[in-house]
């Protein structure tokens, strides 16, 4: 597993051969990048020029946004984003990028649960189809918190479990789960959850930390911490179950919140990077000690 900069979810608005060099000085290993906004600004600077400044940098190609941020968009937009995709991963395979995302959200205010599965099922199917012929896996994020649902007309799919069972439906070998620490918190999941999972099953993961003085349903999406900055979530947990399932893969620190913006880009990647690592350093020696009895 290794850390990855994904830009704009610590408020950087910086175009990928800008963020080469800031993940770079702050320590990761690899960079996510978002195609749907940024192919063309890839093409232009020069796929062989990133690609081959990225590899100078020593950065790996974490995970990638190639549809819709989210499969519940309007059907124009999607049927927009989806008309661009084969462009946007032929790029994003020329980087050497293998891993795009998507989240599910777990509410419907229009179509109740079973047209709302009907619709993800479809939207997930044809994304992952596209993505197939040029080596791209498909993770889909479920998002748990009671009040990122709560008063909506309609509930959905917001556990790990019934993502499992949206991509059993699914059912395509390319498409999995992007998952996130804090949903898998706010869910009350455990390790053994993860452990269990097929190792192709997880895409991407995304890393943070809940807000003290909260109780767990009154957590919010827009208000998280650096992974390990409370000590609310059992992260070693949740990597102890990633490393035991054989994940290998990009970790993405998401401490999505509002002092973000008053931090400078240098500054917040930098923290960012230091607080995975802590994280994984903690994981390595449990697991180097376990070892050894």
């Amino acid at each position: 597993m290794f850390a990855s900069l994904m830009p704009d979810l610590i408020a950087i608005e910086a175009e990928p051969a800008e963020s080469v060099g800031l993940a770079r000085e702050a320590g990761f290993e690899g960079l996510d990048i978002r195609f749907n906004r940024f192919t063309d600004a890839v093409l232009s600077y020069g796929v062989d020029r990133l690609r081959d400044e990225m590899a100078e940098a020593d950065l790996r190609p974490g995970y990638s946004s190639l549809t819709a941020q989210k499969i519940g968009v309007d059907s124009d937009e999607w049927n927009r984003e989806i008309a661009d995709l084969p462009r946007r991963a032929a790029v994003a395979r020329d980087l050497g990028y293998k891993r795009a995302t998507s989240v599910v959200l777990p509410f419907s205010d229009e179509l109740d649960f079973s047209a709302n599965m009907k619709m993800h099922v479809s939207r997930i199917s044809q994304a992952a189809d596209v993505l197939a012929d040029f080596g791209i896996s498909f993770g889909v994020e479920y998002v748990s918190p009671k009040s990122r649902r709560e008063g909506k007309a309609h509930q959905f799919v917001h556990n790990l479990e019934g993502a499992v069972e949206l991509l059993g439906e699914v059912n395509r070998p390319n498409a999995g789960l992007m998952l996130d620490c804090f949903h898998w918190a706010c869910a009350s999941e455990t390790e053994e959850q993860i452990a269990g999972l097929d190792p192709p099953m997880i895409v991407a993961v995304h890393l943070n930390d809940l807000v003290p003085g909260r109780a767990v349903d009154d957590q919010a999406v827009t208000e998280r911490l650096l992974p390990g900055e409370s000590g609310m979530i059992d992260i070693d947990g949740f990597l102890s179950g990633l490393a035991r399932c054989g994940y290998t893969g990009p970790l993405t620190a998401e401490p999505t919140h509002p002092r973000w913006k008053e931090t400078s880009a240098q500054a917040a990647a930098k923290q960012t990077a230091d607080s995975i690592h802590a994280c994984l350093e903690r994981v390595s020696w449990s697991t180097e000690k376990d070892n050894s009895l």
